[in-house]
Parts: C-alpha cells; structure tokens; sequence
C-alpha cells in the first residue's frame, strides 16, 4: 500500500495515529510492542472515511468495536473522536483497487 498508495498509506497512519493516541481504551499508549494493537479496526474506519464518512456511521462502529473489546466509553467521547476522525480527509486517495 504505501508505495503503489502513498496518500492512502499516510491517512491509514493518521487513523493509527488517533486510535492509540485519542481512543487507546486498553491503555496501551507508550508500549513500543503495542504500536499494532488497534490496527484491525484501522481499514473498517477507513473505509467508512471513503464510503459514508458521518459522525453517526463512526459512532455505530464504536460502539460495536469498543462493545467487542467488552467496554464502553461516553457518548461524548465517541463524538470527539468521530469529530478527530472526520479531519482525516481520504477524498483525494488513491482508488481502492
């Protein structure tokens, strides 16, 4: 991806960025050997960035990641990170095929 997608990669890396440091629910912020941790919820994100990118279609996935982890966060929160999220600008990327 970040040779043959480079703006595609950078934004994948800025989703990264947001989720260790704004979300990190388990607390692995700082441990070099959890940088990877929430790097499976890193694509679906990005693909709601590029297909539907709402406040509302982030927070329902949320609530499902966070629901799967088996914990919760305010509702305010989730907004602010959705708000975060939203700043990540994925229009002019590369096709995904």
């Amino acid at each position: 991806m970040g040779a043959k997608k480079p703006k595609m990669a950078a934004n994948v890396r800025g989703i990264q960025g947001v989720l260790m440091g704004v979300l990190d629910p388990i607390g692995v912020r700082g441990v070099p050997e959890a940088t990877d941790e929430y790097d499976r919820y890193v694509l679906p994100i990005y693909l709601i960035l590029r297909e539907r990118p709402s406040e509302a279609a982030l927070l329902d996935y949320f609530k499902w990641m966070l629901q799967r982890m088996g914990l919760t966060a305010s509702q305010d929160f989730l907004r602010t990170l959705a708000l975060k999220l939203l700043e990540i600008d994925v229009s002019g990327d590369e096709p995904l095929q």
